[in-house]
C-alpha cells in the first residue's frame, strides 16, 4: 500500500492542480479475499473488496463504505466479506462527468444509470 500510496502521490504532483482538474484515476481490484487463511497459509479470492478514487470531483479524506465487519455470521458463503457498494455506483458517474455519451451500453441492463445532463 505504501508503494501505491507513493506512485498516486507523485503522480498527482507531477501532473498539477490545473492537469487534475480534468483527470480521475481509479484504482479497484477485480476480486477481494477472504477472511480466514486457507490450508496454505494464504487467502483465497473473495468478494468484497475496495476502491480508492483521486482527481477530479473526489471528495477526498474520508471513506464512504458500509462495513458489516468480520464475524463469521457476518461473511457471504464460505467466507467472504459481503459487496456493499457496487462498482459501477462509482464508476458510473465518474464516466458521466467525464463525457461518456454511452454509459448504459458500458453497463448494459443495470438500473442504477446515473442522469447525464
Amino acid at each position: 500500500m505504501e508503494r501505491l500510496a507513493r506512485g498516486l502521490a507523485a503522480f498527482h504532483h507531477d501532473l498539477g492542480r490545473e492537469a487534475l482538474a480534468g483527470v480521475t484515476v481509479v484504482v479497484m481490484t477485480e476480486f477481494g479475499r477472504r477472511v480466514a487463511e486457507n490450508a496454505s497459509f494464504g487467502t483465497d479470492h473473495g468478494r468484497g473488496s475496495m476502491m480508492l478514487v483521486l482527481g477530479d470531483g473526489a471528495e477526498g479524506g474520508r471513506v464512504r463504505a458500509r462495513w458489516p465487519g468480520l464475524e463469521s455470521k457476518l461473511l457471504d458463503g464460505p467466507g467472504d466479506v459481503p459487496v456493499t457498494t457496487d462498482y459501477r455506483e462509482v464508476l458510473a458517474p465518474l464516466l458521466a462527468r467525464h463525457g461518456a455519451r454511452a454509459v448504459a451500453r458500458i453497463f448494459p441492463g443495470w438500473p442504477g444509470l446515473p442522469a447525464v445532463a
